[in-house]
């Protein structure tokens, strides 16, 4: 069976109510998916770690979650060249033709985007930012896609099992990113990850915390093996649970930044809420969590300590810096 997709089963593959903006999400959804499918086929994928928001929506919440329209990867292999790996990945992408896609990379200022060409009606041309990220520190794992109505359109071969950061490593970079923002979408996935029995019920609260302290003090200072840079790029702010688990509803971010690409959309009460009832256990730092919280550059011995004893031993004996 060849790929059949049709404004129909465009249209039953919207969120209900969701509008242009949610029928344009629907569009790169699936253009994601065969593209996707592509990339594993060709052996691509063998080099990268999928993550973020649209690995959770497309192989953790299915529908339950919310639309993301990046594509978020991660180097697999520690020590492998990311420029290399990122440039096979745009000759792999540019120009490409799948069932009614077509597929483009553009690059501007250092940021890389995928564009879709399609045959759908309304705006003929859409974009989704491309990341490639610095290698993970858990083993990384396999998970299959969500089941979805529209997966029966798609024809052969079947959607693959695809190369995944581990959860508690996704969770704890979104948690990261809440200690110097208060991005909407991360609010949401924490959310649904949080009520939902089948990942709450998974998670390791104490790796947890340790991998978002971890990840604060990083993002601050920097960790370098070999040839393999994670490297600082944020305002290094301590982490202080308290200020971590106030209050955020009252005009700290934009709700709307979830736009259509959720239906229904939680309300800011209840994403606040959610994060200060679930995430409380963030507060019950070790000794050496209080000390790394306050991302000095003098406990980078204890950090490189820490980052070695991870489970999976990624990070053990590679020479970090």
């Amino acid at each position: 069976m060849s790929i059949t997709i049709n404004p129909g089963h465009i249209a039953r593959h919207t969120p209900p109510r969701a509008g242009a903006q949610g029928r344009e999400a629907a569009i790169i959804d699936i253009a994601q998916d065969l593209l996707l499918r592509h990339l594993n086929d060709e052996g691509i994928l063998d080099r990268m770690v999928f993550k973020g928001g649209t690995a959770l929506r497309k192989l953790y919440a299915g529908t339950a979650g919310r639309f993301s329209l990046d594509l978020d990867f991660s180097v697999a292999d520690i020590g492998n060249d990311p420029d290399d790996v990122l440039t096979e990945l745009i000759a792999a992408i540019d120009d490409l033709e799948i069932g009614p896609f077509r597929y483009g990379v553009t690059e501007r200022r250092g940021k890389w985007t995928i564009t879709y060409q399609h045959p759908f009606g309304g705006e003929q041309s859409l974009t989704s930012k491309l990341d490639l990220n610095p290698p993970p520190w858990l083993p990384p794992n396999y998970r299959d896609w969500v089941p979805l109505p529209i997966h029966q359109q798609y024809g052969n071969p079947p959607l693959p099992s695809i190369q995944v950061t581990q959860l508690t490593e996704n969770i704890a970079e979104k948690i990261a990113r809440l200690n110097r923002a208060t991005p909407a979408r991360d609010m949401y996935d924490l959310r649904w990850i949080a009520l939902n029995p089948s990942t709450a019920g998974t998670l390791d609260q104490p790796l947890l915390r340790r991998l978002a302290v971890l990840k604060m003090w990083v993002d601050a200072r920097g960790v370098t093996a070999g040839i393999t840079h994670w490297k600082p790029g944020h305002e290094g702010l301590p982490f202080d649970p308290e200020r971590w688990l106030r209050d955020r509803s009252q005009g700290e971010f934009d709700i709307q930044d979830i736009g259509a690409l959720a239906v229904p959309i939680p309300t800011a009460t209840e994403l606040s809420e959610a994060l200060q009832q679930h995430y409380s256990f963030l507060a019950d730092l070790d000794h050496d969590e209080q000390a790394i919280a306050q991302v000095r550059e003098q406990d980078r011995p204890l950090v490189l300590k820490l980052l070695a004893e991870l489970p999976g031993g990624r990070l053990n004996d590679i020479g970090l810096y």
